[in-house]
């Protein structure tokens, strides 16, 4: 688990929950954003989702290599929060794309 290879993955379990912290930074930025400014929710979205794919592919990568040091509370909430912040960049690129 602890193997410093460099790639796209994080490689250890603290940097995954920092990741995870992230995004769930973003979230709430997101939410204030859009009602605030809602043409910085577009940005603050998509740069949010961004991270929080990174975080949940890399959970998912860890957990598959190593179920002792890697949670399922991890896991889903990277999932969540990923999946929420993606569908929220999307549908904001929709809307100030006027579709």
């Amino acid at each position: 688990m602890n193997d410093k290879k460099g790639g796209f993955f994080l490689q250890d379990v603290g940097q995954m929950k920092r990741w995870a912290g992230i995004s769930g930074v973003g979230f709430v930025l997101y939410l204030a954003a859009s009602a605030v400014v809602p043409k910085a929710a577009v940005a603050v979205a998509v740069l949010f989702g961004l991270a929080a794919v990174r975080a949940f592919l890399s959970v998912l990568d860890a957990r598959t290599k190593d179920k002792e040091s890697v949670t399922y509370n991890l896991l889903w909430g990277t999932g969540a929060l990923a999946l929420m912040l993606v569908a929220f960049a999307a549908l904001e690129i929709k809307m100030l794309l006027g579709f």
